[in-house]
This record gives C-alpha cells, sequence and structure tokens, in this order.
C-alpha cells in the first residue's frame, strides 16, 4: 500500500466490527469516519452486531448498517464477501478464522490486522487510526475524535425529561456486565453525594441491567433514576450532561464519544490501551497489580473468577481501590474546565 495517502477507486468499503461488546463499536468508530472522510464518494457498509447498529443510526459516515446474529460472525461475514463489488474491507475481527476469510476473499484491498503490535500505553482506537495512516489507507486530514451524531428531536425529548434538574447535570453509570467491573455502590453513593451537597450538581443514574443497583444508588446521592429505554434514549440524555462517571462500560463510552467530559473507572482492563483519550479521564484501580495481562485481560485470574485473587487484599473488584477523593477531585476539575470553557464562549 502507498504511504502518501488514501488509495485511488475505492467505491465500496465493509468494516467488520465483530467483537461483541458496545464498547468494541465505539473505539472503532473514529477509524471507521475517518475511512469515509478519506473516500467522500464511497459507500461504506457497517458489519456489526445488533446494539451497534441501532446506536449508529443516522450517522452520515455510515450508508448500510448490517448486523450479525450472535453465534454466526463468520457466516455474516461470509455473506457480505459473497455479495461482492468491494474495492476495500477493513476488520478488527479475527477469530473464527474471519481474518483470513477475508484476505482469501480476493478483495482488492484488506486491512485484518489492527491490532497488530499494541503498545502498551496507546488507546485502542488511537492505534487503529496509527495504522491505518501508516498503512496509506486514511489521509492525515481525515482524522478526529469519534462523534456519536443524534437527531435534534431526540435531544429534545431528552430535555424534556431532565428538565428541573440541578446543574451542573451529572450522570452516574455504576452498571456494569461483569461483577469484577463494578464500584461498589456506596462509593457511588458517596460521589454523588458529595457533587450534589458541595456543588448544586443534579446526579441522574440510568437504570441498566440493575434496576435495583440504580434505585440504591440514587438514593444514597440524593439523585434521581433514569429509566431503562433505548440505547439512543440513553445517548440523547446523555448528551445533555456536564460530566458522566461511568466504569469502563459502553455507555460511559457513548458518553465520550457525545464529547460530554467523561471519568472512567478501570479494574481488570488496563487504561493505557482501554482508556477514553483526553480530555477525559480515567482512573486505574490497582495499577500495579502482578497479574494483570496488558494484552488481553480476559486472561487474567481475576476474570475468570468475577474476584479479585490476590491473596492479602481486603476488596472484591480492583476498582475498589480508587478512592471516592480521587474521583472527587477530578470530576471537580473537568466540571471547573467545562464552567471555565463555557465562560469564554459567553464573552465572544
Amino acid at each position: 500500500m502507498p504511504g502518501n495517502g488514501p488509495c485511488e477507486g475505492v467505491r465500496r468499503i465493509l468494516f467488520v466490527e465483530l467483537l461483541g461488546g458496545l464498547g468494541d463499536v465505539l473505539i472503532s468508530l473514529g477509524a471507521i469516519q475517518a475511512l469515509a472522510r478519506s473516500y467522500p464518494e464511497a459507500c461504506l457498509t457497517l458489519l456489526t452486531f445488533p446494539p451497534g447498529v441501532e446506536l449508529l443510526e443516522g450517522d452520515g459516515f455510515i450508508h448500510e448498517s448490517v448486523y450479525a446474529q450472535p453465534g454466526r460472525a463468520r457466516d455474516a461475514v461470509e455473506d457480505q464477501l459473497a455479495r461482492g463489488g468491494w474495492d476495500l474491507v477493513v476488520s478488527d475481527t479475527s477469530y473464527d478464522g474471519i481474518d483470513a476469510l477475508i484476505r482469501g476473499s480476493g478483495v482488492p484491498r484488506a486491512k485484518t490486522n489492527l491490532w497488530r503490535s499494541p503498545p502498551p500505553d496507546e488507546c485502542v482506537g488511537e492505534r487503529f487510526l496509527s495504522l491505518l495512516l501508516s498503512d496509506g489507507l486514511i489521509s492525515e486530514g481525515s482524522v478526529a475524535p469519534p462523534l456519536l451524531r443524534l437527531a435534534s428531536e431526540e435531544r429534545v425529548s431528552a430535555a424534556r425529561e431532565l428538565a428541573g434538574l440541578g446543574r451542573p447535570l451529572v450522570f452516574l453509570l455504576p452498571d456494569a456486565g461483569m461483577e469484577v467491573k463494578r464500584w461498589p455502590e456506596g462509593s457511588w453513593g458517596a460521589l454523588g453525594r458529595a457533587l450534589r451537597e458541595r456543588h448544586g450538581a443534579g446526579i441522574v443514574v440510568p437504570v441498566g441491567s440493575d434496576e435495583g443497583q440504580a434505585g440504591r444508588v440514587a438514593e444514597l446521592a440524593g439523585g434521581t433514576v433514569l429509566p431503562r429505554g433505548t440505547l439512543r434514549e440513553l445517548a440523547a440524555a446523555l448528551s445533555h450532561a456536564d460530566l458522566v462517571v461511568g466504569a469502563d462500560t459502553g455507555p460511559a463510552r457513548i458518553a465520550a464519544s457525545l464529547r460530554v467530559p467523561t471519568v472512567t473507572l478501570f479494574g481488570p482492563s488496563w487504561h493505557g490501551r482501554y482508556g477514553q483519550p483526553p480530555p477525559h479521564v480515567n482512573l486505574q484501580g490497582h495499577p500495579a497489580c502482578p497479574q494483570r495481562d496488558v494484552s488481553d485481560f480476559t486472561r487474567q485470574p481475576c476474570w475468570y473468577a468475577g474476584v479479585c485473587t490476590l491473596e492479602g487484599r481486603a476488596w472484591h473488584t480492583c476498582l475498589e481501590d480508587i478512592p471516592v477523593e480521587s474521583a472527587l477531585s477530578t470530576a471537580l476539575d473537568l466540571l471547573e474546565i467545562g464552567r471555565t470553557a463555557a465562560r469564554g464562549e459567553a464573552t465572544r
């Protein structure tokens, strides 16, 4: 591939994102949008799982979204390749021989190794972009922070739901798909209560997989529960936040992709690789963990056990190593930056 600019003659692009998590789709969004900017005349198709399809509806850079059924990722890739006519296929997915399948399909240009040789302290999304740049598949001017797009009516509807809450408006996202990625409810409550009592913040806790958890955290924090809705409804609500604090999950990445200042709490996964880029801030639980596997946190004993397996530790998960005071001071710093920026805009 040439190294001085994107390839000519690209009219149809397929981006394969089948790692399985909502956060994975959002990590890839910067690369997807950079490809679209590099080939403005091309039609870009995204192949992913249903949650990502719903969330990226209406993205002006994605002309077609196709979803794969769970457990049938390879079949879905085969179906798309059989359509033919692809000029460029880019994939972050290699399991089930998907990478070899794409390379052997006869597509003129294919990039299936977006994960190659990643350093420990380069965020995954930025790694994707740097590799696409070095391989000459995107142009320098195409790179920008990923942006999740919402319709104005979606934001208006969310604003009505949030009317009357105090400012700054802070969303707490305590839910996580695994216990090992959860910060204690008492810590969430103490953080929200401090922000509300000391700074007049309106605290919102969206319902995730556990409605009881959201209610308990909201009660401890003196906040409001946001009922569960669609992913796009959650995104529209988050778009009105002045700050979001969340565990390392898809909703925290939704917030960052909406350009909302976000504090993300990391436990098993390494913030240097999976963190949100500045101006967002990442806080790591027990960064010196001897069992940490930066390349693949799912190989760590805690991931399978669901709790920390280190001897002599008082916590169930290393997220408990993140003090409320650290999260609070970080949150206040980001809120102050936001207030300063708003004052600057008001004086222009």
